[in-house]
């Protein structure tokens, strides 16, 4: 069975831990303080290149966002047991974690079900790094400024995460995409970083 796990109550301890203010991860991080008090009251998920970038600000490993790391060296996680963020609900974004116990990685896997449509706060993600993504069923759309890619189950797509990109579901069905997340040789962090509002793009991925 997936561990559902409150992404909101670790942020919130950990901002804590290192004696920072909703105001100083704000600053740190470049979210809003609204934004990050949705986050740690559970009324917003974060994505993964926000989740990066509430990592950086707080100095941890992404993964510390999801789980207490256990400094493993070896990371199995058999199926049903990945660590789950998120709701089942129609629209709403899933994101299983995988290797949360193994920190200073130059890459982040997940297993992500994007929602279908935008959600408040920051549409467009950039960070350093690359990502490539593999859709495991269903079909989506990323969209970056300049194109759109549909892609179907079976197809992949391997980008710079500099570009500014975004996701949807699109189709009757859901989709499920693995997801990871390259550093550049160093431990993920978000340390760029550069928002548009869905309204700059019109309708399309989240």
């Amino acid at each position: 069975m997936y561990s559902l796990i409150s992404m909101n109550a670790r942020i919130k301890l950990l901002r804590k831990q290192h004696n920072f203010s909703l105001d100083n991860l704000a600053s740190r991080s470049g979210l809003t303080k609204s934004y990050l008090s949705k986050v740690e009251r559970g009324l917003s998920t974060p994505s993964i290149s926000t989740a990066l970038a509430i990592a950086n600000a707080l100095e941890v490993d992404v993964g510390d966002l999801f789980a207490a790391s256990t400094h493993d060296l070896i990371s199995v996680v058999k199926k049903g047991e990945s660590l789950r963020i998120g709701s089942n609900d129609d629209n709403k974004r899933i994101i299983d974690v995988l290797a949360s116990g193994i920190t200073d990685k130059a890459m982040q896997p997940f297993i992500i079900s994007p929602p279908s449509n935008f959600e408040k706060g920051p549409q467009l993600h950039v960070h350093i790094g690359e990502e490539f993504l593999y859709v495991l069923e269903g079909e989506l759309e990323i969209e970056f400024p300049e194109q759109i890619e549909r892609l179907v189950q079976g197809d992949s797509i391997y980008f710079r995460a500099e570009i500014p990109h975004r996701i949807r579901c699109v189709g009757q069905k859901k989709s499920a995409s693995a997801l990871v997340v390259i550093s550049e040789g160093k431990p993920i962090s978000f340390t760029s970083k550069h928002w548009k509002s869905g309204k700059e793009l019109g309708t399309g991925p989240s």
